[in-house]
């Protein structure tokens, strides 16, 4: 072989293999909240690496807003992926991998009230009368404030998650809708400090709202990826255990089948690719 060529087949390889060196992928949302979204992203990561080498996942170690952490993303930034529910406004901004990471259940909605007015809310029969009597709260910059906003439910937007129970506990609003996958992960964390914070038992919500991991629109690699990753466990079954993992209880304390469900309209919802699995885990009547 020509010297020459030998030469730059060495430098190809050390500067162009994907193995060649470690990937940091960094993310902000480090929330309790989001640990199993964390995990996953790891599995999909983990199950790439024969082709594009080893990853490490790193937490950025500020706290931040959605929206910076959002907007940080968009330019390549310092954050390289994270995880969102989707609106035609958000796929314009980033890139989306369109698979649903947690299969719907975001969109099934239950209600956080102050336990003095639980009398009240279990005579709530209709959409219309929550509306008409209630008002709730909710994370302002939330994408899903202009669900909420667009089906003419009253609510007063909160700058920070935390003051949303201390608000409530205070009554400064009726009710705030949290997923089945949050609202008893809530009161396990706030209600020794937030003592008449409770699940409402007689009322669900429901909206199509799906989550998808996002990058930058400049980073098609990653993307690829994390498709590519998750398309891998999908096949192999490790997808659906790490979701039943962390969700299977919930589906059997939200009892949705015993529940007053009301329908509400998304009129930011983009185009959707990828169907959720629920068969994984709602009621068949449910479907």
């Amino acid at each position: 072989m020509n010297f020459k060529l030998y030469i730059c087949l060495i430098f190809v390889f050390s500067v162009g293999h994907p193995q060649a060196k470690e990937s940091k992928i960094y993310y902000f949302q480090t929330d309790h909240r989001y640990e199993y979204r964390i995990k996953l992203l790891d599995l999909a990561l983990s199950k790439t690496k024969k082709r594009w080498g080893e990853y490490s996942l790193v937490g950025d170690s500020l706290k931040m807003t959605q929206g910076r952490g959002s907007l940080l993303l968009e330019h390549n930034k310092g954050i390289d992926v994270a995880f969102f529910p989707t609106s035609v406004e958000r796929e314009n901004k980033l890139l989306a991998i369109k698979i649903p990471i947690l299969q719907g259940v975001l969109g099934y909605r239950v209600l956080l009230i102050n336990r003095d007015n639980s009398e009240a809310f279990s005579k709530v029969s209709s959409l219309e009368k929550l509306k008409k009597n209630y008002i709730a709260g909710f994370g302002e910059h939330w994408a899903d404030m202009a669900i909420l906003e667009a089906n003419h439910i009253p609510v007063i937007g909160v700058p920070k998650y935390n003051l949303l129970f201390a608000m409530l506990n205070l009554k400064r609003f009726d009710y705030v809708p949290r997923g089945i996958n949050e609202a008893w992960n809530e009161i396990d964390k706030f209600q020794s400090q937030f003592e008449n914070i409770m699940v409402e038992p007689h009322i669900a919500l429901y909206y199509p709202y799906y989550v998808y991991f996002f990058v930058s629109k400049s980073n098609q690699a990653l993307a690829d990826r994390i498709q590519t990753g998750l398309n891998l466990a999908l096949t192999d079954g490790s997808f659906k255990a790490l979701f039943l993992e962390y969700h299977q209880h919930l589906f059997e304390q939200a009892a949705l089948g015993k529940r007053n469900l009301f329908t509400l309209e998304n009129p930011t919802l983009p185009v959707i690719r990828g169907v959720p699995k629920l068969s994984w885990w709602l009621p068949t009547k449910n479907n």
